[in-house]
């Protein structure tokens, strides 16, 4: 992999994933709707033409809306989830690309939740449809990574991951939290470990539908005792009886996608929050808004 083109190019995990293929010596192409992309591409409006001689060894696809399930939301995740995936097939031709590698969402697993799949995962799931058909009628190589909930050093995750985020703030500051009861487990993946996968998956012969998962599970307060224990500045968890609590969620086991794409160890929660401190990023993380 000489050159490899990524859409997202901006994004939480696509630069996460630039930075990574950049210390790997590979040119990458910036494709997005920023005015300093290389390539431009709206998830909403798509494709405009490709300059005359780029090409890419291979597609990163990291772009997605993640809208509620309102009716504006709705047609929002369709148009930029599973419609744009037409004009990422189109841009792959034009490109002249050999794989496309797509970071997906176990939000796409119908067995994942006892409730109904919200219109992000549903339209991801389309997407990956899309993709993988055009795939194999072009021969193209398709690997979907269906990721977990995905956090950072930078608290750009506090956008889709809010509790993440205020179990950093009110840990990082040594403040008392109070928060729901958890009835199952939740599982975050630092975005450098989704980025590594992402290239594993790019450099390896890896296709299909990969279920990228830490094989570390945790609840939610959980995650916050053993924040508190990084930042060391006192506080604790009080469990609020009177909000609902966190649902079960049943994660699909990531231990045969590590395993394929070589990926152990992961980065550890521990580990993880020890890099924010380390980082002195905490202040970003939030809201404060749980009591």
């Amino acid at each position: 992999m000489k050159t490899a083109a990524v859409i997202g190019a901006r994004s939480m995990l696509g630069r996460q994933l630039v930075a990574r293929l950049h210390l790997m010596g590979v040119e990458t192409i910036s494709v997005g709707r920023s005015g300093t992309d290389e390539v431009f591409f709206d998830l909403e409006s798509g494709l405009r033409d490709v300059p005359g001689g780029m090409s890419a060894d291979l597609l990163f696809h990291c772009a997605a809306s993640f809208a509620d399930d309102s009716p504006t939301g709705v047609r929002l995740n369709y148009t930029a989830n599973a419609t744009s995936a037409l004009a990422v097939t189109e841009l792959a031709q034009q490109l002249q690309t050999g794989a496309i590698v797509y970071a997906g969402s176990v939000s796409s697993d119908e067995t994942l939740d006892g409730a109904a799949m919200t219109s992000y995962g549903f339209t991801k799931g389309l997407a990956e449809q899309i993709l993988r058909w055009h795939s194999q009628r072009h021969g193209l190589r398709f690997c979907s990574l269906r990721f977990s909930q995905l956090y950072d050093v930078d608290g750009r995750c506090c956008s889709h991951q809010p509790w993440f985020g205020r179990i950093i703030a009110y840990t990082s500051r040594g403040l008392d939290i109070r928060m729901p009861a958890s009835l199952g487990a939740r599982n975050f993946l630092h975005v450098q470990d989704a980025a590594d996968m992402m290239i594993q998956a790019a450099s390896s012969d890896a296709s299909g539908i990969l279920n990228a998962v830490h094989t570390e599970a945790m609840t939610s307060d959980e995650i916050a005792e053993v924040a508190y224990g990084v930042f060391g500045l006192g506080g604790a968890v009080a469990i609020a009886a009177e909000k609902a609590p966190f649902r079960k969620v049943n994660f699909p086991d990531g231990a045969p996608a590590m395993s394929l794409l070589g990926m152990r160890p992961l980065i550890a929660m521990q580990d993880g929050i020890k890099m924010i401190r380390d980082a002195g990023s905490a202040p970003a993380f939030g809201p404060m808004d749980v009591n």
